[in-house]
């Protein structure tokens, strides 16, 4: 009987560091890969910032193939939809806006920016507007240095955008707060599409 318990546990001691081995590979890996997803969203708004697009866009298309936490999940494919954005593919950033929108707000101001650019129907002016109105700009808080986004700046497309939708009073409400934040806005017209695109950093 005392030889039993004695292999008995003699398997144990043997078996215990394998199993402990095994639970440290795993956590160990999904570690691993949330720090090689971390390097790359870094690398990718890095990239963003030097205004070298293209790099930006293969760090992301690398990060979406990572497993990732919804936090990093958002970052990249918001700075999916920026980098194509101010590399001049506009339409194609919408998809990706569209997906980091709901937590992201850098992406709910690309997004809103992006559905002026389409204007497929004036639904597309109202959801900027709405978007960005619900947001509200008052909250908005830059994350990323390289997309050059402040306050006024969002305020600012908020008013183009609600002037384009057709609510002057709006539009006016919100670019006299851009202008309150940013004296460089005073007397900027809201009837200047293009305005909107300088503002996102998407025209010269």
């Amino acid at each position: 009987m005392k030889r039993a318990k004695f292999f008995l546990l003699l398997v144990v001691l043997m078996t215990f560091p394998m199993i402990q081995n095994c639970g440290g590979n795993s956590n160990g890996g999904g570690t691993s890969n949330l720090i090689v997803s971390d390097q790359l969203l870094t690398e990718g708004w890095d990239a963003i910032k030097l205004g070298n697009y293209t790099t930006a866009q293969a760090s992301f298309e690398n990060a979406l193939k990572e497993s990732l936490t919804d936090g990093q999940r958002a970052s990249a494919h918001s700075g999916m939809g920026w980098a194509l954005s101010k590399s001049g593919k506009i339409l194609e950033s919408i998809p990706y806006f569209e997906i980091a929108a709901e937590d992201d707000n850098e992406a709910k101001v690309g997004l809103a920016g992006a559905l002026i650019y389409r204007h497929q129907t004036t639904v597309d002016y109202i959801r900027a507007a709405e978007m960005l109105g619900n947001m509200p700009p008052e909250k908005f808080a830059p994350q990323h240095a390289g997309l050059s986004l402040n306050a006024a700046k969002v305020h600012a497309l908020a008013a183009l955008s609600y002037a384009l939708a057709g609510d002057m009073d709006q539009a006016k409400v919100y670019m006299n707060k851009a202008a309150a934040l940013d004296s460089m806005m005073i007397g900027t017209s809201v009837d200047q599409l293009d305005e909107a695109f300088f503002l996102l950093g998407w025209k010269n």
